[in-house]
């Protein structure tokens, strides 16, 4: 008995020093979270939600406006609203059919500027000429169709400048007397300058102009680009002969008509007509009219024959050779111009092409005098509009690298956490064998 006794000694003593020592070590198996492994985390976790909401931003995901577009329109407006006296501009963000326009509305030089005569029209007419630019952005991108008109339009303007109310007042006004032909989009708001200083944030713009978040607004593509210099012209001639002389309520009506007249001899001079061989306007097309056209009249000594005076003699040309144009041809040549590009569009529109109209114009002794001109093609479509012919890369290697970055955050994250669930599982499971 003793001889059995001393024989399982041995063999009982190792088998508990063994259960105490796995005791011991499946206690210390269920590693704790340490400060280290904490941080990585939430550095992990900042790496997936960090370059989703960078991609968000890009492309205006749920809650964002889209950062270019936003930023482009938040520059215009802060851009006029710096300058004591701007010069009139518009916006039409593409997908949203708001229309932002921004001007100050009378000359600070002009003593007589409250009271009303046949040539003060309080900042109107500007309007009215910029709400055009509106609808012309509107008609390319789609956002706005002939066919569809608005019986109420909702009209904001934003007054920091302390500007009499007299102007904000008619500037509504003139909304509500607006031809039927004209009322294609839905909310317009008027940013008054007068370089004051103030400049808005995004959440004032968001909060007063498209609502949270930018609902449509398109992340790359903008109307505004890509447009004809014809529109210049389009928008001075309807602005002052057919928006002006429909407004109602003045003691004293602002002559639209007759100040047309006085502007078409005024650019006829500054343009050197009639027998400026340096007019030349090719396509019409933006690119052509700034960086060809002004920059050979400059070289000729014309200094002052710029993209309205230009425009406006363009429309006064085809309105005195085509009289019976219309309205809704105008506006079908912007509409087309989205698909098809101006120069098609605007055969289809007038039956004529933009090059058998550009060499009458520029061999006619009123205008260009050039016997041997033989015109320019129409302007082709538009590069899809984009505000930067290198944003769908840019923007499609962005996005690609925010992507990969959460993934591969997302994926490290998940080791870590199986890693950690795996020990404590195994931890747990030497304490029930226990």
């Amino acid at each position: 008995r003793h001889i059995i006794m001393r024989r399982l000694v041995p063999f009982m003593s190792p088998r508990s020093t063994t259960s105490d020592a796995n005791m011991s070590k499946g206690t210390g198996a269920t590693p704790a979270m340490t400060w280290k492994s904490g941080v990585l985390a939430v550095i992990l976790l900042l790496g997936i939600i960090g370059p989703l909401l960078m991609v968000s931003w890009m492309w205006g995901g749920p809650g964002f406006c889209p950062a270019v577009p936003m930023m482009s329109q938040m520059e215009n407006i802060n851009d006029k609203m710096s300058k004591p006296n701007p010069d009139g501009g518009a916006d039409l963000m593409w997908g949203t059919g708001i229309c932002t326009i921004y001007l100050r509305p009378y000359d600070p030089d002009d003593e007589n500027h409250l009271v009303e005569s046949d040539s003060n029209s309080f900042g109107v007419k500007v309007v009215m000429h910029e709400y055009i630019h509106c609808l012309q952005q509107g008609l390319v991108s789609g956002d706005v169709d002939p066919a569809v008109r608005f019986d109420t339009i909702d009209v904001t303007v934003e007054n920091k400048c302390g500007i009499d109310d007299v102007y904000a007042s008619k500037t509504i006004a003139a909304f509500a007397d607006l031809p039927a032909e004209f009322r294609l989009v839905k909310k317009v708001v008027v940013f008054y300058a007068c370089g004051n200083g103030y400049e808005y944030t995004q959440a004032e713009i968001e909060e007063k102009v498209y609502g949270a978040g930018c609902p449509g607004m398109d992340p790359m593509r903008g109307a505004g680009f890509n447009l004809n210099g014809f529109g210049e012209g389009d928008a001075e001639y309807y602005a002052m002969n057919t928006i002006m002389p429909a407004v109602t309520g003045w003691t004293t009506p602002y002559n639209g008509p007759n100040e047309w007249t006085q502007k078409n001899t005024q650019c006829k001079e500054r343009c050197g007509l009639p027998g400026n061989a340096a007019f030349k306007i090719g396509d019409m097309g933006e690119d052509a009219v700034e960086n060809k056209m002004i920059r050979e009249m400059q070289d000729a000594g014309y200094d002052d024959c710029r993209n309205n005076c230009i425009g406006e003699l363009v429309i006064k040309f085809l309105l005195d050779r085509r009289p019976a144009t219309t309205i809704a041809e105008i506006l079908n040549i912007w509409k087309g111009s989205g698909s098809v590009g101006f120069g098609a569009s605007w055969e289809a529109q007038i039956g004529e092409s933009w090059q058998d109209f550009s060499k009458a114009l520029e061999r006619d002794p009123n205008y260009t005098n050039d016997p041997s001109s033989e015109g320019t093609p129409g302007q082709a479509k538009g590069s899809d509009y984009v505000m930067s012919d290198d944003m769908p890369a840019m923007f499609g290697g962005f996005t690609f690298v925010g992507v990969f970055v959460s993934f591969c955050c997302l994926v490290k994250l998940g080791l870590m956490a199986r890693s950690l669930l795996t020990s404590r599982r195994a931890g747990q499971e030497s304490i029930s064998a226990v």
